[in-house]
């Protein structure tokens, strides 16, 4: 059985993060191993007043008891980091598992919607970029991927040439798979892939990922990336892995909304995980 350590926040209500990897990866028969940076009673978009605690002090000896124990990975999956502490501690232990032949696969968690989020300092978009382009695979948005690229976001492109023009570039600066996500274009919802410099593309109609459900459903990222992660450990290529994860987020919206969940729930993937098995 493929094991990937997923590093990322737990957050005991919504879908977002480890509560998407874990059932996710779980499901297609790949060994989830979590490490939580931190433990929240709910995700954070949509709850108040929930409870926060900070994993950082934890994860030194965290690491070092698999270090001891001489543990080996075949992936290492990453999302939100909360600090520039936090992002170092993890950076050093990734680039290890890297040499070691693990596949580094690298959610560049910074914003959305021409937005970074409040918790992300200029210090902290530098040290996931390091993160990032260090990585085997990244799976950008428009906003991720104008920040790794240090361009305004503003300037994203408008065209299908123009993003595979930025995959490129992405490619260039160090990761050997990109996949640029959640690209509206012509009505639809694009993704757009890098691999060896050459770049391939495909399309989901707008329903949930954009237009009326538009930003609706929190961790929508997180379930992409871990559909991906696992397609990628079970050996399916690029292209299929990331139509695979496209599919599945596509399926959970519509029953998310036929279910009439609150928003801040996240997606319903509950509902939809026998599409994976």
């Amino acid at each position: 059985m493929k094991r990937v350590v997923c590093i990322e926040d737990f957050a005991s209500l919504g879908h977002c993060s480890l509560m998407a990897a874990i059932p996710v990866l779980s499901v297609m028969g790949v060994q989830c191993c979590p490490v939580p940076t931190a433990v929240l009673s709910s995700q954070t978009d949509g709850y108040e007043g929930y409870s926060f605690l900070d994993m950082t002090p934890q994860l030194p000896g965290f690491l070092n008891h698999w270090r001891q124990m001489d543990e080996h990975f075949d992936g290492v999956l990453t999302g939100f980091l909360g600090s520039e502490e936090q992002l170092g501690i993890v950076e050093g232990y990734v680039r290890e598992l890297k040499a070691a032949g693990t596949r580094v696969i690298v959610d560049p968690v910074m914003g959305d919607n021409g937005t970074i989020y409040d918790t992300y300092t200029p210090a902290l978009c530098d040290g996931m970029r390091r993160l990032a382009l260090f990585a085997d695979v990244i799976t950008p948005n428009l906003t991720e991927a104008a920040k790794l690229l240090d361009k305004p976001y503003e300037n994203v492109p408008t065209t299908l040439d123009g993003c595979r023009e930025w995959v490129r570039r992405l490619g260039e600066l160090g990761p050997s798979q990109v996949v640029l996500t959640g690209v509206p274009l012509d009505g639809k919802l694009w993704v757009v892939l890098g691999e060896r410099g050459e770049t391939a593309c495909f399309s989901r109609p707008l329903l949930g990922l954009d237009g009326p459900a538009k930003g609706a459903y929190p961790g929508t990222g997180d379930v992409f990336a871990s559909v991906l992660a696992g397609s990628l450990m079970k050996g399916e290529s690029l292209q299929a892995s990331a139509q695979r994860a496209a599919d599945f987020v596509s399926l959970c919206i519509e029953r998310t909304a036929e279910l009439a969940l609150p928003r801040r729930e996240g997606l319903a993937i509950e509902a939809c995980l026998g599409a994976l098995a």
